[in-house]
């Protein structure tokens, strides 16, 4: 994806940069897929009731043990008849909740801090996969604050971001860190690349301005559809 985010242009050594970091790692997931419990519970009633589909993807298991999975969701919305087709996270906390609406679902769980503590150990993981934090530790400047990075640090975290938003948008599988495929929130991307959630709200501004994403409300970013066809 290639976009121009900021307003002038900078060159940057990409041997250089290469330099700076190392060859990716794989790391083992946490924890494997352990789909049982309420929230195993949940999906058998609502593929019973409504006729869904509901795949996990990957669970991690927190205190309690609480299970929090990643999960592939299709049906038909049980008030408005309306199809959908995505990725989104859910948890124990999901049982009591009528409906099959995932937004209502996710809307649902993301006070429990079972599902805080999934989406921090994700974005970890993530940042370890990709190296995000490596690459922009590598172009911070130690005695700045985040605000006061020179250009190339703003630009590569900008482009990182859109980057991150376009993975999500082709392959939601891969969980990035989001609680649902399409959307993703100012809190996560702060943990992910270690910034001051004010950075990253500039950074979201510049990606609406650019057309990266769309309707821009200071907490979600959702990948414009433009952006995606190009």
């Amino acid at each position: 994806m290639r976009h121009e985010i900021l307003r002038h242009s900078v060159a940057i050594d990409e041997q250089e940069v290469f330099c700076l970091i190392h060859k990716p790692v794989a790391l083992p997931e946490i924890q494997p897929s352990h789909f049982v419990g309420r929230v195993a519970s949940w999906a058998e009633y609502a593929e019973r009731r409504y006729g869904d589909s509901i795949n996990p993807v990957m669970t991690y298991v927190e205190s309690g043990p609480h299970h929090v999975s990643w999960i592939h969701h299709e049906g038909d919305d049980w008030q408005s008849g309306e199809h959908f087709s995505t990725y989104h996270v859910i948890c124990d906390c999901i049982a009591g909740l009528n409906g099959n609406s995932p937004q209502q679902s996710v809307q649902h769980v993301l006070g429990c801090n079972a599902v805080l503590h999934a989406l921090q150990r994700r974005a970890v993981f993530v940042d370890h996969t990709y190296r995000t934090g490596e690459i922009l530790a590598a172009l911070r400047g130690p005695d700045t604050g985040d605000f006061e990075q020179k250009y190339t640090f703003h630009k590569s975290a900008v482009k990182t971001i859109g980057d991150l938003l376009e993975l999500d948008a082709r392959h939601p599988k891969e969980w990035p860190g989001n609680v649902i495929s399409g959307e993703h929130r100012v809190s996560v991307l702060a943990t992910l690349f270690q910034l001051h959630p004010e950075v990253v709200k500039w950074y979201g501004r510049l990606l609406e301005e650019s057309g990266v994403i769309e309707d821009f409300d200071g907490e979600i970013l959702r990948l414009s559809p433009e952006s995606l066809a190009a």
